[in-house]
């Protein structure tokens, strides 16, 4: 590829990178729901595919972010073969995990363009109990 190409190629994905920044997409929304038994948030990004969506969890805390990325698909036959370019956070959110949530059951299913993180709570035997205490001598 000439030098020129792949500027002007470099270029062109930029101006698109940029085009969705700022304004070429719709804009993140988020919502945290309280049923009986468990926390909800969904997160919708329209115009994101399901691979730009992360669910982590850090210690304590649950992080949700989305990533736009650009590929550099000239030199491949198709995308699992292309390489990645630009990776770009459109979202990011950190939440703290309550303590009545088992962290261990937290869930997130993609569907209908959303994300929804399904957190339970600890049963009530998790949240309560005794400590005895030890006789030191």
């Amino acid at each position: 590829m000439k030098a020129i190409e792949n500027v002007f190629q470099g270029t062109g994905g930029q101006l698109d990178l940029l085009n969705t920044l700022h304004g070429g997409s719709s804009r993140a929304t988020f919502k945290v729901d309280k049923e009986d038994d468990k926390l909800i948030v969904r997160l919708k990004a329209p115009g994101v595919g399901p691979e730009a969506f992360n669910v982590l969890v850090e210690g304590n805390k649950l992080v949700l972010y989305t990533l736009l990325t650009t590929l550099n698909d000239s030199d491949a036959d198709d995308e699992e073969e292309a390489v990645q370019r630009l990776a770009v956070p459109m979202f990011m959110r950190v939440l703290d995990i309550p303590t009545f949530v088992d962290s261990d059951l937290i869930d997130a299913i993609y569907e209908h363009g959303r994300v929804t993180v399904t957190l339970p709570f600890k049963d009530e035997e998790q949240l309560h109990r005794r400590i005895d205490i030890k006789n030191s001598l």
